[in-house]
């Protein structure tokens, strides 16, 4: 029977990164579970450059602790401690990266250069290119491995075990065969649970473990809380920063086959419509607050979508009516200063971001001859698993790091998750350096999970399919609360009967099959939380509301509060405020 002292759950950038800040901090006996080592939204997603969000470490303004930690809660609904820890710890961490080796820019003075994501206007955001995450993943890895942590690749965590709200390990599933893992704590290092959308921008491989945390009675924390933008279908892909900064040509198909630039068709002056198709690359993710501006191109995406066309972006021909010199200043400058006015958008996209075509290329895409479809995809959870200042759940020794925790609220800087991909585990590790030999090695009963029906019929993908639609049809940036409502007893009634309604074809599938139980289940939470948020929140963020209708208004007054979901019920808690503690150095020297 295997034992250990900590599992981590996930080997991405958080589970790589919390395995390494444990085994720095004296914490050896442990081990890094994974399905696969190849699959995750760490390796495998990104953008046009591929943000990390950290303290400013080269603007001339400066930039302070303080700040950033301000910046970060005046997002709304999202505690000031999480947000003090956040900025605090970035530099830190950042520091830890580029010491591995990470290749973030700096000049020859040794300044690292930054620039503005969505959702900030500081120049704290920095990055390696498309491919940051992936980079970070593959460093640390090998850090892991030079440590000589143990790695369970090919194991798939099919339940939790708990006693008394308290998590005791984890029940795999491994070769067809079941296995109980006992360790004093577990740390769930999983993504986001992407896979409760059909339309996504996370590679398909990655379907997040948020489900196995509820499942123990785990509490979330502002679930209903995601950002939504446009990506490419075929290549799963952000398509955010330069390939909107171009200016490229939107047009939709019908199913007749009818095509039309529907970017034009509504009445507004063409060169405002593209300098806000221009502020897309900054203003990525869909805003409520902006429907007026950059996200009415959401919109006009998400109605093309909803009349059953299929829409595209073409880099290789200019807009209808475009005209440079017609721009509003803020695109013609940045143009200009960036040395890219080529005749068509690929030509400036090959000026402004060469390496973002390349990675098109890679996937066998050439946007020098073929135009990219396109949807409102999901692309980041800023809520997730409820964690306090350590990372540990409301469930005792389960702890969460990443996106699979609940730290942000309505808005988040781009970058922020892989920011605390590095403060999260290292906030765990801390943490339990000090309070690991207080905890018990016990040996629960385990309950393993009812095995699945075999059948030539499975129906396995025809609910996953079917499920995940419905979520994007009515529960993604555009939230209708009656059909909601009717989804909740849907996906009820499925759950309760998942053993019996779900069938796969052979031993080959059972670990597909308990991902989608959990899925399902986390799909029931997202709902119940969004109903009580349409009730009482409205509209905000990344998410359109309607009943009976029509648009539901934001109460400003939640900005305040933290929606908690446990279970059936859905409550909301009074943020906590940025911690003003003063400090005296002498006395922290005594106590270090």
């Amino acid at each position: 029977m295997r034992s250990y002292d900590v599992i981590i759950v996930g080997s991405g950038a958080a589970g790589f990164s919390t395995a390494d800040w444990l085994y720095q901090f004296g914490i050896k006996n442990i081990c890094v579970v994974t399905e696969n080592i190849n699959y995750g939204t760490s390796r495998n997603a990104g953008s046009d450059k591929q943000t990390y969000y950290k303290l400013d470490m080269c603007s001339k303004n400066g930039d302070s602790v303080i700040k950033m930690a301000q910046d970060f809660y005046s997002g709304g609904s999202m505690n000031g401690s999480d947000a003090l820890i956040e900025a605090a710890n970035s530099a830190r961490c950042f520091m830890r990266l580029a010491e591995l080796g990470i290749p973030f820019p700096s000049d020859k003075f040794g300044r690292y250069a930054g620039y503005r994501t969505d959702h900030d206007n500081t120049m704290r955001a920095t990055s390696a290119g498309p491919l940051t995450s992936k980079f970070m993943t593959e460093k640390l890895e090998k850090k892991v491995y030079d440590n000589g942590t143990e790695i369970l690749d090919g194991y798939s965590v099919i339940s939790l075990i708990a006693e008394n709200n308290k998590c005791r390990g984890v029940i795999c599933t491994h070769n067809g065969v079941n296995e109980i893992i006992y360790s004093k704590a577990v740390i769930l290092c999983t993504g986001a649970p992407a896979a409760i959308y059909n339309r996504s921008v996370y590679p398909e491989n990655q379907c997040g473990a948020t489900g196995l945390a509820i499942e123990i009675g785990a509490e979330l924390a502002n679930f209903q809380e995601w950002q939504y933008g446009i990506a490419s279908v075929k290549f799963r892909w952000n398509l955010s920063g330069s390939y909107q900064q171009v200016i490229p040509r939107y047009y939709s198909v019908s199913p007749d086959g009818n095509e039309k630039e529907f970017l034009i068709d509504n009445g507004q002056n063409v060169n405002d419509i593209y300098s806000e198709v221009f502020l897309k690359g900054y203003q990525w993710p869909f805003d409520f607050a902006k429907t007026k501006g950059s996200s009415q191109i959401d919109i006009l995406v998400f109605r093309e979508l909803e009349k059953g066309n299929r829409v595209y972006i073409d880099y290789t021909r200019n807009p209808s009516g475009f005209d440079f010199e017609k721009l509003d200043d803020e695109a013609k400058n940045y143009l200009l200063n960036a040395e890219c006015i080529g005749d068509t958008p690929i030509q400036r996209l090959m000026l402004l971001n060469p390496k973002a075509v390349q990675l098109y290329l890679d996937h066998g895409i050439d946007l020098t001859r073929e135009p990219l479809e396109i949807s409102i995809s999901a692309q980041h959870n800023n809520g997730g698993i409820r964690t306090d200042i350590n990372s540990e759940s409301s469930v005792k020794n389960l702890f969460v790091v990443g996106e699979a925790a609940g730290k942000f609220g309505v808005y988040r800087p781009g970058g922020s998750a892989l920011n605390d991909t590095q403060v999260g585990g290292l906030r765990a590790a801390m943490h339990l350096s000090e309070k690991l030999k207080d905890i018990s090695l016990e040996y629960t009963d385990a309950l393993i999970p009812k095995m699945p029906v075999f059948s030539e019929n499975s129906t396995l993908k025809k609910y996953r399919y079917e499920f995940s639609k419905k979520m994007s049809d009515c529960a993604g940036v555009s939230r209708n609360y009656e059909k909601i409502r009717e989804l909740i007893f849907e996906l009820e009634d499925l759950y309760n009967n998942f053993y019996d309604r779900v069938t796969i074809e052979n031993e080959n599938s059972v670990a597909e099959y308990y991902r989608f139980r959990h899925t399902v289940l986390s799909m029931l939470s997202l709902c119940r939380t969004i109903v009580s948020s349409i009730e009482n929140i409205g509209s905000r963020g990344g998410c359109i509301c309607i009943m009976n209708g029509e648009i539901v208004s934001e109460n400003t007054e939640y900005r305040k509060f933290i929606t908690v979901t446990r279970g059936n019920d859905v409550t909301y808690v009074p943020t906590d405020s940025i911690p003003d503690e003063e400090f005296v150095f002498e006395k922290l020297l005594k106590s270090n």
